[in-house]
C-alpha cells in the first residue's frame, strides 16, 4: 500500500497506483488558468474606485483591465496566485481577498481556453501603493462612473468606456460592485475600506457606505443601525473618545472588534 500526499486517512492500492502510472494527462486539453482581481477603494473624494492597468503587450495592448495573472501550474493555488499578482501591482500583502467568480467561457479570451477565478481586494486609499507590473505599461486608480451607457472609469482628464476595458473585465467588474451592494447590509464589508478600522467615526462609515451603494443615507437612521448591528451586539465598541472636526461639533470614535477571513 502507498500513501497518496492528498489523502490523511486512506491508502491508494496497488491496482490505482499503476492506473496513476499510467495515466496519460494529455489525453485531454488543457484550459489556462489566470486570476484577476478587482482592487477597490474608496478615494480621498469619497468615490468608490478601481485599480486597472493598461496592458503593455498583446492581446488588448495598450487597453485597460484589471490586474491578474496566469497560475504557476504545480507551484500555486488559484488564491496564492491573486496574492501575488496583487503584491506585485500594489505592494499590499495583507489585505481582504474575497473570491467572486470563475468565468469560463471559452472565446473570453482571443489566444486559447482561459479559465479567469475573479477576486475583489478591498483596500484603503492610504494602503495603495500601486505600481505597474512586468507586463503593464501603466498602473491607475479610476472613479467608477455611471450614465445612461452603464459604466465609465475616469482618472484625472482620463476617461474610458466599459466597452473599452480588455477581455471580459467590465463584466467582472459590475459583478463586484453589485455582489458587495448586496452584501452590504449584512457583512462588514465597508470597514476594510475605512483608513483606520479601528478608529472611525460613524460619520466616515456612512460614507463608505453611500459610495458603495452610491446614494445618500440619513445620518440617524444610519447611526441607529450602526448601534443595533454592530455596537450593541460586540462587533464594534465606543472607544470613549472624541474626533475633533475643522468647527464641527466632537464625533465618538469607535474600534471594529472582528475580523473576517478570506473567502477560498
Amino acid at each position: 500500500m502507498v500513501k497518496h500526499p492528498y489523502f490523511s486517512s486512506a491508502s491508494i492500492s496497488k491496482e490505482e497506483l499503476e492506473f496513476l502510472k499510467g495515466y496519460n494527462p494529455n489525453a485531454y486539453k488543457k484550459p489556462s488558468v489566470t486570476a484577476d482581481i478587482v482592487t477597490i477603494t474608496v478615494d480621498e473624494d469619497n468615490d468608490l474606485s478601481v485599480l486597472l492597468i493598461r496592458r503593455g503587450g498583446y492581446p488588448y495592448k495598450d487597453k485597460w483591465a484589471l490586474p491578474g495573472g496566469f497560475l504557476n501550474v504545480d507551484e500555486e493555488s488559484v488564491t496564492e496566485t491573486a496574492a501575488r499578482e496583487l503584491f506585485e501591482e500594489t505592494g499590499v500583502s495583507d489585505m481582504l481577498l474575497r473570491q467572486l467568480y470563475t468565468f469560463s467561457d471559452p472565446l473570453r479570451d482571443p489566444r486559447m481556453h482561459v479559465i479567469s477565478v475573479a477576486y475583489t481586494a478591498l483596500i484603503p486609499k492610504s494602503k495603495l501603493v500601486y505600481r505597474a507590473g512586468d507586463d503593464a505599461d501603466d498602473v491607475k486608480l479610476f472613479k467608477i462612473q455611471y450614465d445612461v451607457d452603464g459604466m465609465t472609469f475616469r482618472s484625472g482628464s482620463l476617461m474610458i468606456t466599459q466597452d473599452q476595458l480588455a477581455f471580459d473585465h467590465a463584466k467582472i467588474i459590475r459583478m463586484a460592485i453589485k455582489r458587495l451592494r448586496n452584501r452590504i447590509d449584512y457583512e462588514p464589508d465597508a470597514f476594510y475600506l475605512l483608513e483606520d478600522r479601528y478608529r472611525f467615526t460613524i460619520y466616515e462609515l456612512k460614507k463608505i457606505y453611500e459610495s458603495i451603494k452610491n446614494e445618500k443615507l440619513d445620518t440617524a437612521n444610519f447611526r441607529k443601525s450602526f448601534l443595533r448591528d454592530y455596537v450593541s451586539k460586540d462587533r464594534a465598541r465606543d472607544l470613549n473618545e472624541k474626533k475633533e472636526g475643522n468647527g464641527a461639533k466632537p464625533a465618538s470614535l469607535y474600534c471594529y472588534t472582528e475580523e473576517m477571513k478570506d473567502e477560498i
